[in-house]
């Protein structure tokens, strides 16, 4: 059996619904994660809250251009790759579709043909080789120490050592790893959004509380005080500070959470600093 989190997850655009509900049917059956949109807001969100394999997109959504919003994306640094769909009598252009998306089709589609044409533009653009997590960060990062547990990318959990095992997604491993390579540096919240859920996330968008609430909540019900190292400088974004013991296991009374003098006043000038910066700029 296939794993289901390695399925390459595909965002179906189209103003008609009941062609995205077949045409997500037939990626499921195809062994792909698909799920549909009517509108370029729901697109958005989408893209916002998920690491897209694969965007299928009509260059007509109603009043405005499919064409053009994928130009946006690619204006944002966004390579995902894409296949049009345009309507029988389109005037769209061809050429134009083929230079900013990666293949296109045209009413009355054939299921089966969309499902192959969608694995070679994969194979193409090679999104099926690395297997992302999220924009910047991928599978073949080794588990690493975080907060005294370990986190294994490829597994998409945490082990505790108490011996539990926790099954995370793709956020919560993008987040955790974010702030480990950054460790001891204030990382800006809208940085976070932008290095987990894309540049074109929204960085008012609440989900990055959610996700930063669940983590915490799995470290403390695995008995992993040492998650108070992980901070939130408020107005400002997240600090995951360092150890003054060097130390990493949840079994120790203190952890990670370096309470002492010393380490507050660090934080405390480090805040003051990039909040300055902040202003300045």
């Amino acid at each position: 059996m296939k794993d289901s989190k390695l399925a390459p997850f595909v965002v179906v655009g189209d103003c008609d619904a009941g062609l995205v509900q077949g045409i997500v049917s037939r990626f499921i059956d195809a062994d792909f994660a698909a799920i549909g949109a009517a509108t370029l807001r729901e697109v958005s969100r989408l893209l916002a809250d998920h690491y897209v394999n694969l965007l299928i997109l009509n260059t007509e959504m109603g009043a405005h251009s499919g064409i053009e919003y994928v130009e946006q994306l690619r204006s944002n640094g966004s390579q995902m790759p894409t296949i049009f769909i345009a309507d029988r009598n389109s005037q769209v252009s061809r050429v134009h579709a083929l230079d900013v998306g990666d293949d296109i089709v045209q009413k009355p589609i054939p299921a089966k043909e969309l499902v192959a044409r969608a694995r070679a533009v994969l194979r193409r653009s090679s999104a099926t080789g690395d297997w992302r997590i999220v924009e910047s960060i991928t599978l073949n990062n080794e588990p690493f120490a975080f907060c005294g547990a370990t986190v294994h990318p490829k597994d998409f959990c945490v082990t505790f050592p108490c011996g539990a095992s926790v099954c995370v997604g793709r956020k919560e491993i993008g987040l955790m790893v974010t702030f480990a390579i950054n460790r001891g540096c204030i990382v800006a919240r809208k940085d976070v959004i932008h290095r987990v859920w894309g540049p074109h996330a929204d960085i008012r968008s609440r989900s990055l509380d959610q996700y930063m609430v669940r983590i915490r909540h799995i470290f403390r019900s695995n008995g992993c005080s040492a998650i108070g190292a992980l901070r939130t400088i408020h107005g400002v974004g997240y600090l995951y500070v360092k150890s003054q013991s060097g130390g990493n296991s949840c079994a120790k009374s203190n952890g990670c959470d370096c309470a002492n003098g010393r380490q507050t006043s660090l934080v405390a000038r480090k805040v003051s600093r990039h909040r300055t910066e902040v202003q300045r700029a």
